[in-house]
C-alpha cells in the first residue's frame, strides 16, 4: 500500500489546481489518455466509502481512476448513513463533503460538480429558498445560475432561517460550469436551537406586622375601595406594580391592593 506521502505527491501531480479538502474543483482534470472520472469524499466523522454496493475506502476517500458514468455512493458511520446517486464526468473531480448525524435531518453537506461547455456558477439547496452568499455579498436565493461569477476563489455560504449555516470554498472557471448541491442541517434537528432566556424571577413582597394580625387586600388602590381578602402578617406575596402608597400583590389567585405602609419588598 503506498505511503501517506507517495499519495500526496501523486494528488499534487493529478491535480492542476488548489489541493484541499473542500477546493478540489474548477478546472481540474484528471491527467492520461483515457480521460478518467475522479471523486474525492470528505465526512466528520470517518466513514465507511461504497461504490455500488462495494467497500472502497473509508473518508477522506480519493481516487481519480474511475470510470466515467453513474455511480450509487454510500457513506456510513456507526448508525449514520447517507446515499447519493453522482455521475461522473471523465476528465473533471466530483466533490462529496458530509457532515454525517444519526438524525437524517440533521445532516449537512454539499455535492460539487463540473458540467462542461457550458460555464457560471449553480446553486440548489435542500431546503430550497436558502439565501446565497458570494464572498459575504447576497446575490439571491436558491436554485440560482449565477452567469459569470469571476474566474478564481470564492467563499459561499448559503443560510436559511431554522437551519444551520453551511460554508464551503469554491474555484470557478470560464470553461465548466460549476454546481454546488448543498444540504442544510435543521437546528432542531441538531439540537442547536438557541436557548430562550430564563423568565426573571418575580419580584415579592412581605407582609410586616401589623396591629390586626392581617392585612386587608382592596380592589382598588384606596382605603374607600371593596375589601376582596385578608392576608396574615408575615406572608411572602408575588408583587405584580405599584404605585404611591400601595403594591399590586398576587394571592389566592386573584390580584389586589394593599398598603405599602405595612408591606416590604424582598
Amino acid at each position: 500500500m503506498p505511503s501517506p506521502k507517495k499519495n500526496a505527491k501523486k494528488l499534487l501531480l493529478i491535480i492542476s489546481c488548489q489541493v484541499s479538502i473542500v477546493l478540489l474543483l474548477s478546472a481540474c482534470t484528471a491527467i492520461g489518455t483515457t480521460k478518467p472520472a475522479a471523486l474525492q469524499v470528505t465526512s466528520t466523522p470517518e466513514a465507511s466509502v461504497f461504490l455500488d454496493g462495494k467497500h472502497i475506502g473509508k473518508s477522506p476517500f480519493f481516487s481519480d481512476q474511475l470510470k466515467a458514468r453513474e455511480y450509487l455512493v454510500k457513506l456510513t458511520s456507526g448508525e449514520a448513513s447517507y446515499t447519493e446517486k453522482v455521475t461522473l464526468a471523465e476528465g473533471t473531480l466530483t466533490v462529496i463533503n458530509r457532515e454525517l448525524n444519526n438524525n437524517f435531518l440533521a445532516q449537512s453537506g454539499e455535492v460539487l460538480w463540473l458540467e462542461e461547455g457550458k460555464s457560471g456558477l449553480f446553486i440548489t439547496s435542500m431546503p430550497d429558498e436558502a439565501t446565497i452568499s458570494l464572498d459575504g455579498q447576497i446575490i439571491g436565493k436558491t436554485p440560482q445560475k449565477i452567469e459569470a461569477p469571476e474566474e478564481g476563489e470564492h467563499k459561499v455560504t448559503i443560510s436559511r432561517q431554522g437551519y444551520i449555516d453551511r460554508e464551503f470554498s469554491i474555484k470557478t472557471s470560464n470553461k465548466y460550469l460549476l454546481v454546488a448541491d448543498v444540504t442544510l442541517a435543521s437546528e432542531i434537528a441538531k439540537g442547536e436551537l438557541a436557548s430562550p432566556s430564563p423568565l426573571p424571577e418575580p419580584k415579592k413582597v412581605e407582609v410586616l406586622t401589623t396591629p390586626q394580625g392581617f392585612l386587608r387586600v382592596r380592589k382598588e388602590p384606596s382605603t374607600s375601595a371593596p375589601e376582596i381578602g385578608r392576608v396574615k402578617d408575615g406572608d411572602g406575596l408575588e408583587l405584580v406594580q405599584e404605585t404611591q402608597g400601595w403594591f399590586q400583590i398576587k394571592f389566592e389567585g386573584k390580584q389586589g391592593w394593599v398598603s405599602s405602609q405595612y408591606v416590604k419588598k424582598l
